[in-house]
């Protein structure tokens, strides 16, 4: 294939790829890996683009290929960490964000994506330490400082964590993320008012986040308004996909109310919809009592223990 040829079907790919027209894109850059053209930018706007497709097989083979081009490409080891962070593999994300940021230790994506990884592997030490490297590259990284403050929230420091949701709200102050975090440091400081106002502005900046939910619910639970935590649990269940945890904390109130029968009926849900939670559910002190006498609960957890 002459070079103009080559030049002027990755300049139509790219074209194809602005429109949105992922499958025509496509085509055209395999074309050109066929012909056995082998240059390391295209070959990265390809494996980005089976990335999309989530076609990751075919993305970690140009990846590969990048590499084997040049070694020192660190976009290549990063986009193969990204698969892998894709597939919540993060323990093999992690060397790869290293390697790339080896080569290049301004990247500042790589940094905040290993962040995120060590975090999820409970390495938070060094979560920490690279997200403030991120913070280092751009003090306005929105993420990097909401995800700090989560971080210092979790382990105690509330001022810390106060500081960074602040300059985190300097960059995007009504952030449905910088409102929640400050609804959880006024929980945290016993400030149920300002918390519940929190979790308010939350829910309507996002509906669809559960966990506004769920400390809105926790409050009114703590405060012995059961019927009102159990609206609010109701709602969230109506609003967001992934919400096991509200339901769990519904059937919790119903038990409190002393209407065993529903709080029965909503755990036997959950466990046939999500049976891992099985095991959570047999250290769960407040339901000890209604596992021990229901037959319907015990049979289901044994099953569950079996599988």
């Amino acid at each position: 294939m002459k070079e103009y040829h080559r030049d002027n079907m990755i300049v139509i790919a790219r074209q194809h790829y602005d429109k949105g027209e992922l499958l025509k894109a496509k085509s055209l850059y395999e074309k050109a890996l066929t012909a056995g053209i082998r240059d390391t930018e295209w070959m990265l706007e390809l494996a980005l683009l089976y990335d999309e497709l989530e076609a990751y097989d075919q993305a970690m083979d140009i990846y590969e290929k990048v590499i084997d081009l040049d070694p020192q490409e660190s976009i290549a080891y990063y986009g193969i960490a990204i698969l892998y962070d894709h597939l919540d593999d993060f323990e093999k994300a992690i060397p790869y964000y290293e390697k790339a940021l080896s080569y290049d230790p301004t990247f500042l994506r790589a940094h905040f994506f290993l962040a995120y990884a060590y975090d999820q592997v409970g390495k938070h030490e060094r979560a920490i330490h690279h997200y403030q490297s991120a913070l280092e590259i751009d003090d306005n990284d929105f993420w990097s400082l909401v995800n700090l403050s989560a971080l210092y929230e979790e382990k105690g420091n509330y001022a810390l964590s106060e500081t960074y949701i602040n300059r985190a709200a300097l960059v995007e102050p009504d952030h449905y993320m910088v409102l929640f975090n400050k609804g959880v440091l006024a929980m945290r400081n016993h400030q149920n008012k300002l918390a519940m106002d929190y979790f308010n502005k939350t829910i309507v900046k996002e509906p669809t986040y559960g966990y506004a939910y769920l400390n809105k619910g926790v409050i009114l639970r703590d405060m012995g308004m059961l019927e009102e935590a159990i609206k609010v649990f109701g709602v969230g269940l109506k609003n967001c996909d992934d919400s096991v945890y509200l339901a769990y904390n519904r059937a919790c109130c119903y038990l409190k109310l002393n209407d065993v029968d529903t709080c029965e009926k909503e755990l036997l849900k959950i466990l046939t919809e999500y049976p891992e939670m099985s095991a959570y559910m047999k250290e769960d002190q407040e339901l000890e009592h209604l596992i021990k006498t229901s037959s319907k609960l015990k049979a289901i957890l044994k099953k569950s223990q079996q599988l």
